[in-house]
Parts: C-alpha cells; structure tokens; sequence
C-alpha cells in the first residue's frame, strides 16, 4: 500500500485547476458576479432570483474563458437573449463587460482570423436581439447607441488581436534563441568530439611506441626499459585526465570547463620527445604567446601530433619545433632529422596529417608535410583575426 504526502498531492491538485482556469479569470468572474448580483439585490425588481441566476449565467462561464473561449462567448450570448426574452423590461444589469472579456479571449485564444472575428460579432448581435427584445424596456436602441457598442465591442477584439500577435512573436523569438543556443551546442560537442579522438590518437601512439622500446630494451638495459614504462603510464596518466575533463562537457551537468592546452604546453611536449630518446629543440617567438587561445589550441594539437610522427616514423631523430609571429599570421615549423634507431612496429591511425590540415583550414591556413633533405618538415601558417593585427 503506498501513501501520498500531502503536499504532492495539493501540488498535483494545483496543478489540474490551473489547466481550467487563473486567479485572473477568477478574479474577473467573481468580480462581474459580486456586481450583477448586487444589483439584483438592491435594484427593485418583481423576480430577484430570475435576476440572480443571469448574474451568474454571465458571469461563471467567464473561469473557463481561456480553455473554452467560443463556448464561453456563445453562452453569455444566449443567457442575454434568454434573460431580454423571459424578463423584458424588469431587468437590472447590463451584461456587456461579460461580452466584452469574452470577446477579447477569442480575439486573444482563437487562432484563425476568420473565426476569432465571426465570433467578434456576436456580442453585437446579442445586444441588438436584446434590445429588439425590449431589454431594460426599450424596444429599440439609437444609431448612437449602436455605433458606441460596435465601437467599444471592435477596440476590445483589436485588442485582443494584437496581444496575441505580441505573444506569438515573442514566442518565435524565443524559440529562435533556444534553436541558436541548441545549434551553438552542438557545433561545441563535434569540436569536443574531435578533440577526444585526438588525444586519444596521441596518446595511444605515445603509449604503443614506448611500450614497444621498453620491450627491446628489457634484456639490454633494464634501467632504461623502466623509464620508457614509466613515461608510458605518465602518458596514459594524462590522457585519462583530459578524456575525463572532455567527457564531462559532453554531459549535459556537472561539466568543468577547464583551459585547453596552448602554448604554454609546447615544453611538456618536447619533454616527452627528449625522454622517448630524440634530441628536440624549442623556438618559441614571445611575440607569438598574445595570439588567441583557439589559435593556440591549434599550435598545439599540430605540434603534438608532428612530435607523435616522429617518434612514430623517426626514432632517435633530432627535430626542431618552431613558433614565430608574423603580423598576420603565426607560422609552425617541426622539421625533424634522419632516423637513428630501428623504427618500431606500430601503425598509426592515417589521419594525423588530414587532422593537422583540418585545423589550420578552420583558421584559413595552410598545412604542407614533405620530405626535407633526410628527414620530414612540417610547415602550418595559421592568419590572424584583423583584431589582433599589429600586436607585438
């Protein structure tokens, strides 16, 4: 047997009488209702509870005005024309605020123009038919009088009209900036994408390369074999890491929104290169560390996986990583030797270069990777943003 706490249970009901009703319409029809039924009080009239009932056949349908907003309109209307009907001359309150909410809710709630108008007319007609009928003991009503009702009766249904075209504009602007933000999201988790298959590329190449050289040197030098075991867990260490930061902006909570690596991680990543047993030199032009951190993201992600190519294509080569600053552009250069030591057997994963050219054309660059004299060069030229021309 389960039991309901209280509270859910008044939420749940909160929540159903909101779907028919608002403290507003509430508020209105009470409001209407208190009105005509004082009148009918306190007025003199031959039969007061003739009088009572049409204040609240007037006034009530008004609660489920927005839900119902035809059949509230069409149910004023014949109560008026029942009550001119039945009563005649001994009445004691006008009904038209009642038309009138009721013909800005199908001006405000009816979709179709057509429609939301033919309904705009009946209020007319019921005041006309009423009068015809000798309501309040006139048989008739004046031009005047007609011309103030079509008046009063066409402001209200505009009025209607133009909150629902200000709401339905809103509504679509709304919708726009939640369709911008859910496009701008999903470009960012297709450039985090790429970025996960990076690393783990990186990585997985630096871990199977000095898995493979601890494996020769296991019964040559143990020492030595050690610490290609051990740079192989940093590796992994790191890339598990960064994989964990990644998958956590791919959630939808709880994401950190750690810095990307940039240029400040180039040193790390000849540190690497030194240890896997290659003689590697940095060039890094101060100039160059003001370029924005996506170009930067770039630098890095190419120089990373030009280093990864080398251990990978070129083991025991010296290689050269340089980054200089142009006015207009900053230019990456990783040009490495002729290979030392026997290459191991390890297949890369084919999109190293395609990945590095992917990057430098999202920045309007260029990416070449040919063969320089006994070894490899690696050549991006990445343009700036014309707001940071001129920076030194």
């Amino acid at each position: 047997m389960t039991t309901r706490h209280p509270a859910a249970v008044h939420a749940r009901a909160a929540r159903g009488w909101r779907a028919w009703t608002s403290p507003l319409d509430l508020a209105i029809a009470g409001g209407i209702a208190l009105w005509a039924m004082l009148e009918a009080v306190l007025v003199p009239s031959t039969n007061v509870v003739a009088q009572l009932g049409f204040a609240l056949a007037v006034s009530v349908p008004l609660v489920v005005r927005r839900r119902f907003p035809a059949l509230v309109m069409l149910a004023v209307a014949a109560a008026l024309l029942l009550h001119a009907a039945t009563s005649g001359p001994d009445a004691t309150f006008n009904p038209l605020p009642s038309l009138l909410v009721a013909t800005f809710t199908v001006a405000e709630r009816i979709p179709a123009w057509w429609l939301a108008a033919l309904l705009g007319l009946v209020p007319i007609a019921a005041m006309l038919g009423a009068h015809a009928l000798g309501y309040f003991g006139s048989p008739g009503i004046e031009t005047a009088g007609t011309a103030y009702l079509v008046f009063f009766v066409g402001a209200t249904w505009a009025a209607g009209r133009l909150v629902r075209q200000r709401a339905l504009t809103l509504q679509r602007t709304r919708d726009s900036s939640e369709r911008l933000a859910a496009d701008a999201v999903a470009a960012e988790r297709v450039r985090i994408a790429r970025e996960l298959h990076d690393i783990v590329a990186h990585a997985l190449s630096i871990v199977a390369l000095q898995a493979g050289a601890a494996e020769q040197f296991l019964d040559k030098d143990l020492d030595r074999a050690r610490r290609h075991l051990a740079l192989t867990r940093g590796t992994a260490q790191a890339a598990l890491d960064e994989m964990r930061h990644l998958l956590g902006v791919l959630r939808e909570d709880g994401a950190v929104y750690a810095p990307q690596p940039g240029l400040s991680g180039l040193a790390d990543l000849v540190a690497e290169t030194e240890a896997a047993g290659h003689e590697c030199r940095l060039e890094l032009d101060e100039a160059a560390r003001d370029i924005p951190d996506g170009h930067a993201l770039a630098v890095h992600r190419i120089v990373q996986e030009s280093l990864t190519n080398v251990r990978a294509h070129a083991p025991g080569a010296s290689v050269e990583v340089r980054v200089t600053r142009e006015p207009r552009a900053v230019v990456v250069r990783v040009e490495n030797g002729r290979a030392r030591g026997e290459r191991p057997a390890v297949r890369g994963s084919g999109r190293g270069l395609p990945g590095m050219g992917e990057r430098a054309r999202v920045y309007g660059g260029t990416l070449e990777a040919a063969p320089s004299g006994d070894g490899w060069l690696v050549l991006a030229r990445l343009p700036l943003e014309s707001s940071f021309e001129g920076v030194s």
